[in-house]
């Protein structure tokens, strides 16, 4: 099925991405740690941590009586190792810190600058992004990535993704929690929003505590990227990029979105010497489409929330471009744990992994691996047990959501290392009805 129409004006602007507050950086939790890093602009912000609101209940808008408990799949007779297959990149697009919500499509990952090592970073201070689609477009937080592959094959001429045939629609960062769960190790308590779109399609929706962290200076990975990397053509003054793919994860059809912290640029000879490197040659090739949804009563969400305006800019990046960057102390990097970062590598099946050793914020080195290596073939035997156990699981969470139908709304909520499923009080859309449709 094709796209749902558009409600659109295109313009041309003279400032596609107008701000008149600090750059954010983004994307914590989707790299799990604090030493993590996250996009090129990693500023403090002139807000006073005092003003970040509190925590979100775990519970809220639940029902408080659990429908079932999800145990962990007991080890079988699986056939073989759970591998991903007809791996294919559909779709990115970078945000913006524009006052309503808006996307670079297909925008471009910060570039990796190989600067000559050592050199010094300050460290992370202030409040960061930890999931910056919750934060931007909290009623449908799965809307721009299917707005972004649907671009993507608009802009090429080819057929509509078969959104159909999909099995999961989700955020590596649930994948990477199931992980958790199953190992049951460094299990913190999450939540995930679930619905069925169409007759077998599971959405997973992304949910948060919290969806910016407060940083006292303990840290240098937010920083370590800004310094490491510059925005890549008309992506100047975006604060994150993000990347979505589709696999075959043993039979399950899956289409992934992750964060990309960064890539390698490409030969010089591809930008010549008209492309787009300026942000005033950029305002005069950039158009946009405004896509909007209506606010359900019960939101409480003014409506600039639940619209998302698309501009063009930015390039396609290859899959063999895509860089991961982590950083940690000199003391504390033989401890790094391979088993806990490895999921994270192998769902978005991202090509590098840059370890940056520091000092005290003087970093020293950066250990660069391949996803083929060896060595990272290594880890993934050792955790090919856990990854055959969220394979099966995925197959009984989908089971149940099917089960209860396209108005059923469920939600898994582990606590304590505990999964129980429950019911939602409201019957609210993960995604604007006219592209539930594509389903």
């Amino acid at each position: 099925m094709s796209a749902p129409p558009m409600r659109s004006s295109w313009r041309n602007t003279s400032n596609p991405t107008p701000s008149a507050r600090p750059r954010i950086p983004d994307g914590l939790a989707a790299r799990g740690r604090p030493s993590s890093t996250v996009s090129p602009n990693s500023y403090r912000l002139s807000t006073p941590p005092n003003t970040l609101p509190p925590d979100r209940d775990i519970m809220e808008g639940l029902h408080t009586t659990p429908l079932q408990t999800i145990t962990i799949p007991l080890p079988g007779d699986e056939d073989g190792d759970i591998k991903i297959t007809d791996y294919d990149f559909i779709g990115s697009y970078n945000w913006t810190n524009n006052t309503t919500p808006t996307i670079i499509v297909p925008g471009s990952p910060p570039q990796w600058l190989n600067r000559n090592i050592p050199y010094n970073v300050q460290p992370d201070i202030g409040p960061m992004f930890c999931d910056q689609n919750g934060f931007r477009m909290p009623s449908a937080v799965l809307l721009p990535l299917v707005v972004a592959v649907n671009k993507k094959t608009e802009d090429e001429g080819n057929p509509p993704f078969d959104w159909s045939s999909v099995d999961f629609v989700t955020d590596r960062n649930g994948l990477r929690k199931l992980t958790r769960w199953i190992g049951q190790k460094e299990v913190k308590d999450f939540r995930i929003d679930m619905q069925l779109a169409g007759d077998k399609t599971v959405l997973f929706n992304r949910w948060e505590k919290r969806t910016k962290e407060q940083f006292s200076g303990r840290s240098f990975g937010f920083n370590f990227e800004k310094e490491s990397t510059t925005p890549a053509p008309g992506c100047k003054n975006s604060t994150g990029h993000h990347r979505i793919v589709t696999y075959d994860l043993s039979g399950l059809k899956m289409v992934v979105r992750f964060e990309v912290d960064a890539c390698f640029p490409p030969p010089a000879k591809s930008h010549p010497r008209k492309s787009t490197s300026s942000i005033d040659e950029l305002a005069q090739s950039l158009s946009g489409v405004s896509l909007s949804s209506q606010p359900s009563p019960s939101s409480g969400l003014p409506s600039p929330k639940n619209s998302l305006t698309v501009v063009k800019g930015g390039n396609y990046v290859s899959a063999s471009a895509v860089i991961e960057l982590t950083t940690r102390s000199e003391y504390r990097q033989n401890l790094y744990d391979w088993k806990e970062a490895y999921p994270q590598l192998f769902f978005s099946q991202t090509a590098h992994h840059f370890l940056a050793v520091h000092q005290r914020g003087r970093f020293i080195a950066v250990n660069k691996r391949k996803l083929t290596s060896p060595e990272l073939h290594n880890v993934e035997q050792i955790i090919q047990p856990d990854l055959r156990l969220v394979r099966k699981a995925l197959d009984k969470i989908k089971d149940l959501v099917v089960k209860y139908g396209e108005r059923g709304r469920l939600t898994l909520v582990c606590s304590n290392g505990e999964l129980k499923l429950y019911e939602r009080k409201s019957l609210d859309s993960c995604l604007p009805n006219d592209f539930l449709e594509l389903f």
